[in-house]
């Protein structure tokens, strides 16, 4: 269900009309499935923690993410603008890297993460969505 309504959020174009997202600074592991997330928002940062194992377990996209319900594979997340898990062998980004769209994270983040810090610029444009 939660994969749901974000494909119908990115297929709807109306939505991303006045969006720049700026991507991700930083990921760092917390514990379990989940996850630190840092977004840049002009001049500011956004932090939230956000729980994955609802989405890549419970839920079950299947595809690439099945990789991603190994614990040891999701702790090397990485925020490289999009949220990345490189080559588990390599470290490389690769043919076997697994890689999601800022958007994406961020539509998580905002929907079913836990808020640590909001960027004053970011809280204006979630008030002005949310009217």
């Amino acid at each position: 269900m939660k994969w749901q309504e974000w494909q119908t959020l990115a297929d709807n174009a109306a939505y991303w009309d006045d969006r720049n997202e700026k991507g991700l600074l930083k990921a760092e592991y917390v514990a379990g499935h989940t996850l630190r997330l840092w977004f840049e928002d002009d001049l500011d940062v956004s932090i939230y923690e956000l729980d994955f194992y609802p989405l890549l377990v419970e839920e079950n996209p299947g595809g690439v993410f099945d990789v991603l319900r190994d614990a040891e594979r999701f702790r090397c997340a990485r925020g490289e603008y999009a949220l990345i898990w490189p080559d588990p062998e390599t470290g490389a980004d690769d043919g076997q890297t697994i890689d999601v769209a800022p958007e994406c994270v961020r539509f998580f983040c905002e929907r079913y993460g836990k808020v640590l810090k909001t960027s004053p610029s970011r809280a204006a444009w979630t008030d002005k969505c949310a009217a």
